[in-house]
């Protein structure tokens, strides 16, 4: 019997796709170039998980797992025709666990996050991820996603209390019982979030839900100048409102202008006369407006900062600014090709970073049209490029040497090079580069303990090799 024959005897005949039949979907990252793979399997269970991954290992192949695939590093995207299986986790949706006392969810990795919300909606309650993309339970927490409403909900791994994984021996490993309170032992689940598929395959989760909010008041806001940006955050976060913030999010002219281009309507606002920097300020409440009116308490503390540290102000267009922030990644691909750096830096920082970071590609990369955007709040930047479609493409050497270069000034100001897009194949490079030595043996020795032939994935963390 071939393995692909016991493949199939695992998970069925028609969820074990050889090479050639596979669809595009499968291999079409959302910004680099397709991938190849000697066969796509499409397990339903944590069982069968468990019982693949043995099987791969046994026969010296390298497992990618791959959830929606909407991540952007590449590291659910199988590269090599001849070793590389992909394991889709779809088809994981046997458990959908509500306990509505202790708001949580037990959920198979194969849901979507638009969907379970959907699904949770009924009982006032969400996992409170908020993000442009629709990617899957599993592949969010394989990349401890972070979202626009991080600043009041944390990240993914803040609101996750449990994981069944299956490991490289063919077992499943029960991380965390779901309590909100267990400190019996090592939390092993927090290895597994964040580690893009290298130690194991998260097949189910036990998540910690939050009440959706009854209102919400959205603002965009144009500062007098850049110099008041982080002084406006302070005073919002200095307020009586602090606890109210969800979003404080930062969006360059370029961002807004191409996100207001996409949308049809580049005039629509500040009289078409765009601010440097806009500034997009959200409050929630789980109380309604009745008695607690977010709008006019938003009004209220703009209002205060008018004709100093405020120049303008959109108030009350929550669903329109929330399209134009989702908005912004369709626009500037519209122009040119992205090139993408979600890097996270000290507040203090930020600022220094965007000019230093702009000043070196002036001087080194002309044609880069800098369009940033992102999570101001908890210090995240997406720190995007377009290169105009008219441009002669950048060879591979010349976008090795423009990455590096961007990440040297981010690593000099004590910064990320990934904030919440994960490590995989895209950044791996720099995560060798910019990751102390100590960490790299201790990392190296994790991921050799849970996968001792490196059959997990095509991203590493241990030193490079």
């Amino acid at each position: 019997m071939s393995w692909l024959d016991a493949a199939r005897a695992i998970c069925g005949v028609d969820f074990v796709i050889e090479g050639a039949a596979i669809e595009p979907r499968y291999l079409e990252p959302a910004r680099y170039a397709a991938g190849q793979a000697v066969a796509l399997l499409r397990p339903a269970s944590a069982t069968q998980v468990a019982a693949l991954l043995a099987l791969c290992v046994e026969q010296g192949l390298t497992l990618v797992v791959q959830g929606a695939h909407t991540g952007l590093v590449r590291a659910g995207t199988p590269t090599d025709a001849a070793r590389h299986v992909l394991l889709s986790t779809e088809r994981l949706r046997e458990v959908f666990d509500f306990d509505p006392l202790d708001r949580t969810l037990r959920v198979s990795a194969g849901y979507k996050l638009s969907e379970m919300n959907e699904r949770l909606e009924a009982h006032g309650l969400s996992f409170p991820i908020d993000l442009s993309a629709d990617p899957s339970i599993g592949g969010m927490l394989a990349h401890n996603t972070g979202g626009t409403r991080m600043l009041r909900h944390g990240d993914v791994r803040a609101n996750t209390l449990g994981l069944t994984v299956a490991l490289a021996d063919g077992s499943l490993l029960q991380a965390g019982k779901g309590l909100q309170k267990d400190n019996a032992g090592l939390a092993l689940q927090q290895l597994f979030i964040g580690s893009s598929g290298a130690l194991g395959v998260i097949c189910e989760a036990t998540l910690k839900l939050q009440p959706l909010p009854r209102q919400r008041a959205v603002a965009l806001v144009a500062p007098s100048s850049l110099d008041d940006v982080f002084p406006l955050y302070q005073q919002v976060m200095a307020s009586e409102l602090a606890g109210l913030v969800s979003a404080f999010e930062g969006i360059s002219r370029p961002a807004l202008a191409a996100a207001l281009k996409h949308r049809g309507d580049p005039g629509r606002l500040f009289d078409g006369q765009l601010p440097e920097y806009a500034l997009l300020i959200e409050l929630a409440s789980e109380l309604p407006a009745a008695r607690l009116d977010l709008n006019a308490l938003l009004q209220e503390l703009l209002e205060q900062e008018f004709g100093g540290r405020v120049a303008d102000a959109v108030i009350g267009a929550d669903e329109q600014i929330w399209g134009l922030r989702h908005s912004i990644s369709e626009g500037l691909r519209e122009d040119g090709k992205v090139i993408g750096f979600d890097i996270s830096l000290p507040r203090r920082h930020f600022m220094r970073f965007r000019t230093e970071a702009s000043a070196w590609l002036i001087d080194q990369f002309p044609q880069a049209r800098v369009a940033d955007f992102g999570h101001l709040g908890d210090g995240g930047l997406h720190f995007n490029l377009v290169w105009p479609k008219a441009e002669v493409a950048l060879s591979l050497g010349e976008m090795a040497r423009l990455r590096a270069g961007v990440y040297a000034i981010v690593a000099m100001l004590g910064g990320s090079f990934s904030a919440e897009h994960g490590v995989g194949p895209q950044v791996q490079q720099s995560y060798w580069q910019h990751t102390d030595a100590a960490a790299l043996r201790l990392s190296g020795a994790i991921e050799k303990l849970f996968d001792p032939q490196l059959a997990l994935g095509i991203t590493r963390f241990g030193p490079e090799t």
